[in-house]
C-alpha cells in the first residue's frame, strides 16, 4: 500500500466513511501513482480495491501490485454500499448511492495540491519537455515567421512528443498579430506576423506543464490609441515582464493566492484594467488544478501558498483587437521562495 492510499483510508476512518468510489482519472492516477488511460474505478473499503474492465486486467495487474485488481461487473454492485462520492460523480449514478453520503473531493483536492518528490520531479521533467519546444523556436525564429500557426504547432508537438511527452497537456496555443489579444484563441493557417503567442505543455507520467514566451517580430512601436496614454508593443511586453519579476519577489510559503494576484494588479496601475485573467493556477495531473491564484476568490476559497505547491505565475495585458502579451513559468513554492521548474529563455526587448 501506497502512502497517498495509506492517508486516505485514515481519513475515511476519521470521518466515519465506510466506502469511497473515485472515478476522476486523474484521481485515481494521483493514488496509483501511474499514469493509466483505460477504464477504472477505484473503491475504499479495508483497503483500496481497483475494477478495471476485463480487457485491462492482467496489464494493471502487472502494473499495480501494491493492490487487488478486480474486474468491474456493474454500476450497481460497484457502488453497493457506497458513502462516499466525488463532487464530479454523474448524476446517472445517483440512484445506486444510499440516502446519507459524503462529499470527499476536497480532501482529495488538499492532497493533490502538495506534491511529493516525485510528482515534483515528473512535472519538471514535463516542463524540460516543453523547454525544448519553447527553444526551437528560439534557434528557427527567421524560420517560423514564414511559417502559419498549424504548422508551427505540428512542429512543437513534435517536438515535445519526440522528448517523452505522452500528449499536448492542452490545446496548443500558437497565434500571433491581433488574435494575441484573446488569451485562448486557438491556431489557424494564418501566417506569423508582427507578435507571436506561444502557450504549450507537456504531459510526463500524467504530470502536466504549462508555459508562455511572446515574441515580438517586428513593428514594435504599434499604439494602442484608444486610451489617454498610448501603450505600444515594446512598452506592454517591458510591463508584463517587470510584473512577473515583481510576483516573483513576493512568492514564497505563507502569502496568500488572492494577495499575490492583487499585488500584481496595483503594479499594473493604470493599465491593470487590461489584465483580464488570473494570475495563475495549481498544476499536477491537470494543466488547471488547485490552488487558483485569482483576487476574485473569496476569503473562504482563498488558500495560504505552502511548501511544495506547483503554481504558475502568468501576468499578461490584451489590448483589444490589437494585440496581446503574456509571459508564464511554472514555480515549486519553497519555504523562502520558490524553485521555477520552467527554465526556457525570457527575451527582453
Amino acid at each position: 500500500m501506497n502512502n497517498r492510499i495509506s492517508r486516505f483510508l485514515k481519513y475515511m476512518e476519521n470521518e466515519g466513511i465506510k466506502k469511497v468510489v473515485v472515478l476522476k482519472k486523474e484521481n485515481i492516477n494521483y493514488f496509483l501513482g501511474k499514469y493509466f488511460t483505460s477504464f477504472s474505478a477505484l473503491v475504499f473499503e479495508d483497503q483500496a480495491y481497483l475494477y478495471v474492465g476485463n480487457l485491462d486486467k492482467d496489464y494493471a495487474e502487472d502494473l499495480f501490485n501494491f493492490l487487488e485488481v478486480r474486474e468491474f461487473k456493474g454500476w450497481k454492485d460497484l457502488f453497493n454500499g457506497c458513502d462516499g462520492v466525488e463532487e464530479y460523480l454523474p448524476i446517472a449514478y445517483l440512484k445506486y448511492l444510499e440516502k446519507d453520503y459524503k462529499i470527499i473531493s476536497k480532501k482529495i483536492k488538499e492532497m493533490r495540491m502538495i506534491k511529493d518528490s516525485e510528482e515534483v520531479k515528473n512535472i519538471e521533467k514535463a516542463a524540460k519537455i516543453s523547454d525544448k519546444a519553447i527553444e526551437w523556436i528560439y534557434k528557427n525564429l527567421d524560420e517560423v515567421r514564414k511559417m502559419t500557426e498549424i504548422d508551427v504547432v505540428a512542429e512543437i508537438e513534435y517536438i515535445m512528443k519526440k522528448h517523452g511527452s505522452i500528449k499536448p497537456a492542452f490545446d496548443s496555443i500558437v497565434i500571433s498579430g491581433r488574435k494575441t489579444s484573446f488569451p485562448h484563441a486557438l491556431p489557424t493557417n494564418d501566417r506569423i506576423n508582427d507578435i507571436l503567442l506561444v502557450d504549450i505543455g507537456a504531459v510526463y507520467n500524467g504530470y502536466c506543464s504549462d508555459i508562455t514566451r511572446t515574441f515580438l517580430l517586428e513593428n514594435k512601436n504599434t499604439e494602442y490609441k484608444n486610451r489617454d496614454s498610448n501603450l505600444n508593443i515594446e512598452k506592454t511586453y517591458e510591463l508584463v515582464y517587470e510584473a512577473k519579476r515583481y510576483a516573483e519577489e513576493h512568492l514564497k510559503d505563507g502569502i496568500s493566492a488572492r494577495s499575490l494576484d492583487c499585488m500584481v494588479r496595483e503594479f499594473f496601475g493604470e493599465y491593470k484594467d487590461l489584465f483580464i485573467h488570473s494570475l495563475g493556477h495549481g498544476v499536477g495531473l491537470e494543466v488547471h488544478e488547485e490552488p487558483r491564484i485569482s483576487c476574485r476568490v473569496s476569503d473562504k476559497e482563498d488558500v495560504i501558498l505552502k511548501e511544495g505547491m506547483v503554481i504558475t505565475i502568468e501576468p499578461g495585458l490584451y489590448l483589444k483587437n490589437h494585440f496581446g502579451v503574456r509571459i508564464e513559468d511554472l514555480y515549486l513554492v519553497k519555504k523562502q521562495g520558490f524553485k521555477k521548474l520552467s527554465s526556457a529563455k525570457i527575451p527582453k526587448y
